[in-house]
């Protein structure tokens, strides 16, 4: 659980930091543009393998039962987390309702996770990632972000569900692979 923690700590201390606004400024403008992301990169990625890590070694500790149909609103959960987290990538209409697809992806694919598992260290992970998401959308907001897209980019949207499609039956294919946990039986 230490190693999931440390990389929780370093994710959430490297992506909070815009939302201290002066801190944020100052630090990037000490060490410079190139080097302030470069080292945003890293920490990110570092923070990444830590928390994959950390869960493939946390002993199971139940908290509480998750419900029995948690597993099916997951997996309905997940479709609209992968369309949101792809169409943050590009310009989709969903950028018409909100500034924030990535966030609201990362929303989804949290609390869907949390119906489904009710172990100290999925709790752990999902519920931070969860208050992470939803804290850094509002701290957005307060600092100005607004959804920004004005024509519906449908061909844009047919590209991003079939790719949607795509991870989505590969994740459900391939979740054991990577996760330990499988989903398809």
């Amino acid at each position: 659980m230490d190693t999931l923690l440390l990389g929780l700590l370093i994710f959430f201390c490297a992506h909070l930091l815009p939302s201290a606004t002066a801190l944020h400024s100052t630090v990037k403008r000490k060490l410079g543009e190139k080097p302030f992301k470069a080292l945003f990169a890293l920490s990110s990625l570092a923070s990444l393998v830590l928390i994959i890590i950390g869960m493939g070694k946390a002993e199971f500790i139940p908290l509480y039962e998750p419900p029995y149909w948690g597993r099916h609103v997951t997996a309905s959960f997940m479709l609209v987390s992968l369309f949101c987290l792809i169409s943050s990538a590009v310009k989709t209409s969903i950028r018409m309702i909100t500034a924030h697809p990535m966030l609201w992806g990362i929303s989804a694919w949290s609390a869907g996770h949390l119906l489904a598992n009710g172990d100290q260290a999925s709790v752990t992970l999902f519920g931070s990632f969860l208050i992470y998401s939803l804290f850094a959308m509002f701290s957005a907001n307060r600092r100005g972000a607004s959804p920004s897209g004005k024509n519906l980019a449908l061909k844009t949207d047919g590209i991003v569900l079939v790719a949607t499609a795509v991870v989505y039956i590969g994740l459900m294919i391939f979740h054991a692979s990577f996760t330990g946990v499988p989903i398809m039986e």
